[in-house]
């Protein structure tokens, strides 16, 4: 009883899947009789039977999810369409895109996914933002653009099924994640009607815009590619860097490899909008290879990201004071990864230390990927009595007070997108060391900074040193970086807009 009810149930969600989909394909839908077999095998002649017809890409990726409940791949779709092709009688072809969605959901597990079609809307995956609380670069960019956008045009705000093969629509932690950062805060999301709670449900997107905001993570580049490549959807993104491939040799084993499926996406969307001028000429490059394989690539625009100052209502006089203990407070900011250059800072730190000046160095940021060295120097810095803190999760008010009681900060990364804390700083009127090339040597172009080359551990020593001992210099780039006039969430998500979603129409 229970297996009959399983088919009866599957072959329920099959026949609305295939009707969600005839709907936008076909001019009339064949009307239902109420007997669910007999309704499901019509339908499908007749979808089958249309694309046989068009052989049109699009509708074959579309058939092909409704049939399966999930998103099909780049392979997937091919030989649908090879088959569709080939098949002299529609009932042939019927029996290839059976057999494509028997394996496919043999693969995910789930028989009963029920199909929301979305048309002509702006469909955002936020899958990595909405699913954790790690709130760093590329998570502080959807949690202040995804508001903005929400608000002022309405957009469709997805996620990944857990197998990674079908969009959903957010739970509420999820839109709160997103909507209301930080989760918990009591700022309630913005209520939107649902179309669906149930996880069951798969949402596919026609004649829409899919943004990135983020980079695609596990397997999501898979169906992301087939949906840039076939779906008829515009695919557009924001280009952070190409750091796991350009240099690869400072992150994970492995991360290259997730990002070259990514930049499989890249090269079947239609427009990137790179956060500086330096990612732009990075993606620029790689749309240009792109045409190598006889594709036009996507069109790479310059959408400066904004600069606004964490918390920067606070009046000046209500932060903290710009010492720690009579110590001046030197600040790090940002995740403990190995191309932060992390302990070329602890290393000029020391040295600085044993010189006799007195500071105190205080890390802000999470974890990263090998912290082995960093934990064992902090460790022993720590246990010579160093004053040194580590920090890894505040607030956006606990960071802009941390940025305003530093002396300076410090930022010698060795490959940046952009380089958040640089613009941050400078909006909070602090000033910055920081690399003297790429996207950081681009912000500090408007004053307040001293750059170094972050491969010299003496340069970067020096000019930790001139900052804390030459009160001229030091004065003359706190003004600087007091005139910093930062560039708003408000300016950037407006211009992002406009060139992501309207120019790409």
């Amino acid at each position: 009883m229970t297996g009959k009810r399983s088919q009866q149930e599957a072959l329920a969600s099959l026949n609305q899947r295939l009707r969600a989909a005839a709907a936008v394909i076909l001019h009339e839908v064949p009307a239902v009789t109420g007997d669910v077999t007999h309704d499901t095998g019509e339908v499908l002649s007749v979808l089958v039977d249309e694309v046989r017809r068009t052989l049109r890409a699009d509708q074959t990726w579309l058939l092909a999810a409704a049939a399966s409940g999930v998103l099909p791949l780049t392979d997937d779709v091919e030989d649908l369409l090879r088959a569709f092709e080939l098949s002299e009688r529609t009932a042939d072809a019927g029996i290839a895109l059976l057999r494509y969605a028997r394996a496919a959901i043999d693969g995910t597990g789930v028989i009963d996914r029920r199909l929301v079609v979305v048309t002509d809307e702006v469909v955002v995956d936020v899958n990595y933002s909405a699913k954790n609380d790690k709130h760093t670069g590329i998570q502080r960019v959807t949690r202040e653009v995804c508001p903005r956008w929400d608000a002022a045009h309405g957009v469709t705000l997805v996620v990944w099924s857990a197998d990674q093969r079908s969009l959903r629509t957010l739970t509420a932690p999820e839109r709160d994640r997103v909507l209301a950062w930080p989760a918990g805060s009591g700022r309630p999301a913005p209520e939107r009607p649902r179309r669906e709670d149930a996880a069951t449900v798969t949402l596919v997107p026609w004649r829409s815009t899919v943004v990135l905001p983020e980079v695609a993570q596990g397997t999501t580049a898979r169906p992301l590619a087939a949906l840039a490549q076939y779906s008829g959807n515009r695919v557009v993104a924001i280009g952070y860097d190409t750091i796991p491939v350009v240099s690869s040799d400072l992150r994970p084993v492995g991360e290259a490899d997730q990002f070259v499926g990514y930049l499989s996406v890249l090269k079947h969307s239609t427009r990137v909008a790179g956060i500086s001028s330096s990612a732009t000429a990075e993606f620029r490059g790689f749309a240009d290879a792109v045409r190598a394989q006889g594709l036009p690539g996507p069109d790479v625009v310059e959408v400066q990201l904004a600069a606004d100052a964490p918390s920067s209502g606070a009046p000046q006089d209500e932060t903290a004071e710009p010492d720690t203990h009579g110590r001046p407070r030197v600040l790090c900011v940002g995740s403990h990864e190995v191309h932060k250059n992390h302990l070329a800072v602890l290393h000029a730190a020391e040295v600085l230390w044993r010189e006799g000046l007195d500071f105190e160095l205080v890390f802000m940021g999470g974890p990263g990927w090998y912290m082995h060295d960093y934990d064992e120097r902090v460790g022993e810095l720590t246990a010579a009595g160093r004053p040194l803190v580590n920090v890894s999760f505040v607030s956006d008010a606990e960071l802009g007070a941390l940025y305003r009681s530093a002396r300076f900060t410090v930022f010698p990364s060795l490959h940046e997108g952009f380089g958040l804390p640089v613009a941050e700083s400078l909006a909070c009127g602090t000033p910055v060391v920081t690399t003297n090339y790429g996207s950081t040597a681009e912000i500090a172009e408007r004053g307040g900074c001293l750059l170094v080359d972050p491969r010299d551990d003496d340069e970067l020593t020096g000019c930790m040193r001139a900052l804390l001992t030459d009160e001229e210099l030091y004065r003359r780039l706190k003004a600087e970086a007091t005139a910093f006039v930062p560039r708003t969430w408000d300016e950037y998500a407006d211009e992002l807009w406009d060139v992501l979603v309207v120019g790409a129409r």
